[in-house]
């Protein structure tokens, strides 16, 4: 069977044999049901076949909304969506969350769901049982897998510390960990712990929220200049050229359309390096997972 017809760029196989493309759209902040019909209307004829939801966007009523009304053949996209840790019934929670999602996507399974944050957002990073709350979502998703509603399992915004907790204790081993990436953050230490894993590392926020003092630094001004393209095109150049996942956000039809367009850009190893070295270590998300023990 083929899967993703019609889609741009390339695949990656993850841990557990499951195939996902390399490029997606990030649907945050796409709420009306018209934005995301634009959107993933905009995003299917451009060659986007992976669509990144959560259950906190509440997006994916609308998401399965539009898929429907595309007529698309369920092997031609992918489903990337995310379930939080609500405590102290983090089990309870987990499985409402699963099933709302399957429901409101109107899918028989979905392809990749993820942890979207290792604790949770209402406790401290400090709470002594965050350890005990990943571990308790981790089981329930695992439970999902076995039953053949979720293809894959991964995380979002873990560190390393994070995953050892779960790795030999795991029926399912976490095949990505989705973080915040682009050339002032660029988590060299983890992406490494990633590729021992062999643990795919896929980024959000590859555009860097549209950070002013990443849109305005002169050598990316200068690159989009020589290779005539946009920022965002170099920045996702950047990511993708490392074998890093990216899913960029956008509501505007004509930037995901030129968004894409990225694969037309061939920057140079040294222009490579010279993008490493803007790292700042400096996030533009919210997301600081790094500080949850």
């Amino acid at each position: 069977m083929v899967r993703f017809a019609g889609l741009r760029g390339t695949t990656f196989i993850l841990l557990d044999g499951t195939e996902l493309p390399l490029v997606g759209l990030g649907t945050y902040g796409l709420f009306t049901q018209n934005d995301v019909d634009v959107a993933v209307d905009t995003a299917l004829s451009s060659g986007y076949r992976l669509f990144d939801t959560a259950n906190y966007y509440q997006n994916e009523l609308e998401l399965g909304n539009a898929f429907k009304v595309n007529n698309l053949k369920r092997e031609d996209v992918f489903i990337v969506t995310k379930a939080n840790i609500r405590s102290p019934k983090v089990e309870e929670n987990a499985i409402a969350m699963v099933e709302h999602s399957l429901q409101s996507l109107q899918t028989d399974y979905i392809d990749l769901l993820l942890v979207h944050y290792p604790k949770d957002w209402g406790k401290s990073d400090k709470n002594s049982r965050n350890a005990e709350y990943r571990m308790q979502i981790y089981q329930v998703f695992e439970h999902y897998k076995d039953k053949g509603l979720v293809r894959s399992i991964g995380v979002s915004n873990f560190e390393g510390r994070h995953i050892d907790e779960l790795w030999d204790k795991v029926k399912h081993r976490p095949t990505v960990n989705q973080c915040e990436f682009h050339p002032h953050l660029t988590r060299g230490e983890l992406r490494e712990y990633c590729n021992k894993k062999n643990i795919f590392f896929q980024a959000h926020t590859p555009l860097g929220a549209n950070s002013s003092s990443l849109y305005q630094d002169p050598l990316i001004v200068s690159m989009a200049k020589k290779h005539n393209a946009t920022i965002q095109q170099i920045l996702l150049a950047f990511s993708y050229q490392q074998g890093i996942g990216i899913i960029p956000k956008s509501k505007d039809p004509r930037r995901i359309s030129s968004n894409i367009d990225f694969l037309n850009v061939n920057l140079s190893e040294e222009e490579m390096t010279q993008l490493k070295g803007l790292n700042k270590e400096k996030r533009y998300s919210d997301c600081d997972g790094w500080n949850v023990i």
